[in-house]
């Protein structure tokens, strides 16, 4: 995401300068899509007259920026150190340069695992097609590949005003991709348009991935004892940056809220759990990435012994991977998943940063006074469908099959279910709407659910049921839809959300909400109450051509899978 061949800042001395059958499918095409399918090309500044801003003094020296549009940008702000010198270790601070730096390029993005397409595609995906070639090609129109690096602790800064005189919110995003691809240089990412429209600073990250992030090397020395959440460590310390300099930026570090979507939504659940984040944030946003649960130590164990295995490395030469080229590290942790290892490469319930699983049995204590804004798309699954070669044109007898596959005995009234709750839609998004349910939404009503019990902060929750019209709407709200929205960045994404006026109006009213809550925790907005969610009314904001708020949209579903 955001591969752009971009050097590092440079320094001048004052010169100018993302369970078988449909959830399976979900895997592959989640992490090509996530790898840069679904995303475009290179960011690029606004095409106005750029200028330098003045030099910005941070802890550990001076920057500089470029200024368009109202919003001074300052890309690949080093918060940590080349992370080649403390692999599978907690990252430190960057060393302190003397002079400007001018950071006017993204830096290098964390070194990216390849999707391994046939090993989890499935009996049947066939990724070939016509059509599912011209769905990627659709996503992934101008993306560009490179730039990797394991120096790779970088942040972008999006400000209307870089000083200290405002203290505007802070809203910290944290990419998809899963925890193993991704970048904060994707052009959908880009801050200009949500910073302008909201008065607000927007901080956007790279950090570790894949085995460097989160290989669990802590059962075999001591010295990795944190290497399984290496990836959240580095935002922390890119959360501590932010409280130590966005001051300087017009920000105010004690207003900071962090958002994802995807992978992004599942670091912001581990966050919620991770007592070393506290304080560094005060609101959040989890959006299509519900994280109930993370790794266990013991299964995170197992799959860092095959990678050895795999490198053909002994456990007692672990300190080996050290030194050794990191893209063989990444082929082999890739090559030692297994088919069911969906969620290996993430962050582990190491009982040190991360204690317990985020949000099971219950929301995590360190929390409990952050308000939290969680939803979905309305159609998550379409996308990581169309490989089915029955996609759009599945028999009620198919369909019935794909959801035996996947609930066996309970399968043929699951089906009853979602066939009545869409009576005029074929037999394909019967199924799409139940992966939909079993991927992101349930799991996001659970987590709302858990953080209620606390009485301690509100949970705000929202669908978006606008359906995209590419590729003739087949598509409908499929996962990804928010994020062009959210960032107020529709004409960066046409491809994606199409022509017209509509996607506009929808952006500028989630942008928006976003905004609101960020500034004040809550995302009400003028002619548009979102009151907050309970477990009695279940008040639901639902994004469309005209958004309102519905008491417990698609009940009977959220019936079925309580029961």
């Amino acid at each position: 995401m955001g591969h752009r061949a971009a050097a590092d800042c440079e320094i001048r001395q004052g010169g100018n300068q993302m369970t078988k059958g449909w959830t399976t499918r979900r895997s592959v095409l989640a992490s090509a899509i996530g790898s840069g399918l679904l995303l475009s090309g290179p960011h690029q500044l606004m095409a106005q007259t750029l200028e330098a801003t003045k030099a910005i003094e941070t802890s550990t020296g001076k920057v500089r920026g470029r200024r368009a549009g109202g919003v001074s940008t300052f890309l690949g702000i080093p918060y940590g150190c080349d992370t080649s010198t403390r692999r599978f270790q907690p990252a430190h601070g960057p060393d302190s340069w003397t002079g400007v730096r001018d950071c006017f390029a993204l830096g290098s993005q964390s070194p990216q695992m390849e999707p391994n397409v046939a090993r989890v595609a499935g009996p049947g995906a066939n990724l070939s097609s016509d059509f599912v070639k011209q769905v990627l090609s659709t996503f992934r129109a101008g993306m560009e590949v490179g730039n990797e690096s394991e120096n790779c602790l970088v942040l972008n800064v999006y400000t209307p005003d870089a000083s200290p005189r405002h203290k505007r919110p802070v809203m910290v995003w944290l990419h998809g991709g899963g925890f193993t691809i991704g970048s904060a240089g994707d052009p959908q990412y880009d801050g200009h348009a949500l910073s302008r429209r909201g008065d607000v600073v927007i901080v956007t990250i790279n950090h570790r991935l894949n085995a460097f992030g989160y290989l669990y090397l802590g059962a075999l020395h001591d010295d990795f004892a944190d290497s399984g959440n290496a990836g959240q460590l580095d935002i922390i310390l890119a959360l501590q940056w932010v409280r130590d300099n966005i001051s300087a930026f017009g920000g105010d570090a004690g207003n900071v809220t962090i958002f994802g979507q995807s992978g992004g939504g599942a670091k912001v659940s581990t966050l919620l759990a991770m007592p070393p984040a506290k304080g560094l944030f005060h609101k959040a946003i989890i959006q299509s990435g519900p994280g109930l649960t993370m790794e266990a130590k013991a299964k995170a164990a197992e799959l860092a012994e095959r990678t050895l295995a795999k490198l053909g490395v002994a456990p007692a030469g672990v300190h080996k991977l050290q030194t050794m080229d990191y893209k063989a590290i990444i082929d082999a942790a890739s090559a030692a998943q297994g088919p069911g290892d969906r969620r290996s490469l993430s962050p582990v319930v190491d009982g040190r940063s991360l204690p317990t699983d985020p949000f099971t049995p219950m929301a995590p204590e360190v929390s409990r006074d952050i308000p939290v804004i969680i939803g979905t798309t309305k159609d998550e699954a379409t996308l990581f469908s169309v490989a089915d070669p029955t996609f759009g044109k599945m028999t009620e007898e198919q369909a019935g099959a794909h959801v035996a596959a996947m609930l066996g005995d309970k399968g043929a009234a699951a089906l009853q279910v979602y066939k009545a709750l869409r009576p005029n839609d074929p037999p394909t998004y019967w199924v799409t709407s139940m992966a939909t349910d079993m991927m992101t939404r349930m799991d996001s009503i659970r987590l709302a659910e858990r953080k209620l019990t606390q009485q301690a902060a509100p949970v705000f929750m929202y669908r978006l049921d606008w359906e995209t019209p590419i590729l003739g709407g087949v598509l409908r709200s499929p996962h990804g839809l928010d994020v062009p929205l959210v960032f107020d960045n529709v004409d960066r994404k046409l491809d994606m959300l199409g022509p017209g006026q509509e996607p506009k109006q929808i952006a500028a009213v989630m942008s928006q909400a976003w905004i609101n809550f960020a500034r004040g925790g809550n995302p009400a907005q003028r002619e548009l109450e979102w009151p907050a969610y309970d477990t009695v009314s279940r008040l639901t904001m639902i994004f469309n051509a005209t958004s309102h708020v519905v008491s417990d949209p698609d009940g009977e579903a959220r019936s079925f899978w309580g029961a």
